[in-house]
């Protein structure tokens, strides 16, 4: 049994989302204190304490990360201000997000387990596809549900983005070709029993892409059913870039 998966060009779209997040804003020794209300691949609303610093101004916006002592720098472009007590600004990202966003996506809203570095180390075996399968005699014949199937392993595509925004670096490097993942499915569900990736071209130089892909894939809520091991297959444009979308009014 194959389960082909082919998204489209802009698979990936620039979703704003709600967290909260201990900030520290500013240039230099105007820098204030502060939290974001929201943060996207592209910018991120804050709020500061005291006055708001001036709409196009260029500020260094540094973002506490959950779970850790550590912070992560965004250059940014203050794009509008409200003054107050406690000040509001919407801010455009303009250097150093990326490693934000990939660290929200795969850390803190769950999209992968831990962050897309710490995806890397995934237990998951990888399988031999044409080796043999011992199969449990006491197994029924059931085979998986091919749309649950599918819909568990889309549910992994912000964990699988955060993977190559992490190991892609620079915004303006694109990730060319398609992915191919193929899973051993685990009776039991949740867990397969291994997880094999292939990178475009066969390359076999990015262990950590390939690792954390492997990682993204193998942390999807697969269904458990009555029957033996079964394979699946995905193949999907590795990075399709992105789409934004407008805010709602």
């Amino acid at each position: 049994m194959q389960a082909a998966l082919q998204q489209d060009s802009n698979r990936r779209t620039a979703e704003r989302f709600d967290v909260v997040l201990p900030v520290v804003a500013g240039s230099g020794p105007a820098s204030r204190q502060g939290s974001s209300s929201n943060v996207s691949e592209g910018g991120a609303c804050i709020e500061l304490d005291g006055p708001a610093p001036k709409v196009g101004e260029s500020i260094a916006v540094r973002f506490a990360v959950p779970g850790t002592d550590e912070t992560v720098e965004v250059q940014a472009e203050v794009r509008w201000a409200q003054s107050g007590p406690r000040s509001t600004c919407g801010v455009m990202f303009r250097r150093g997000h990326h490693r934000l966003v990939a660290l929200l996506v795969a850390g803190v809203l769950g999209g992968a387990a831990g962050t897309a570095n710490a995806a890397a180390n995934t237990t998951v075996p990888t399988f031999d596809p044409d080796g043999d399968v011992v199969m449990n005699m006491d197994a029924g014949s059931e085979r998986p549900d091919q749309q649950r199937i599918t819909e568990a392993f889309s549910r992994q595509y912000d964990a699988i983005d955060a993977c190559v925004v992490d190991s892609k670096g620079d915004k303006d490097r694109t990730l060319e070709g398609e992915a191919h993942v193929s899973v051993l499915l685990n009776p039991k569900g949740a867990t397969p029993l291994g997880v094999n990736t292939e990178l475009p071209g066969g390359s076999k130089k990015d262990r950590e892409l390939r690792e954390c892909l492997r990682s993204a894939v193998a942390t999807a809520d697969y269904p458990s059913y009555d029957g033996p091991p079964v394979v699946v297959e995905f193949a999907f444009e590795l990075d399709p870039g992105f789409e934004e979308v407008p805010d709602e009014a």
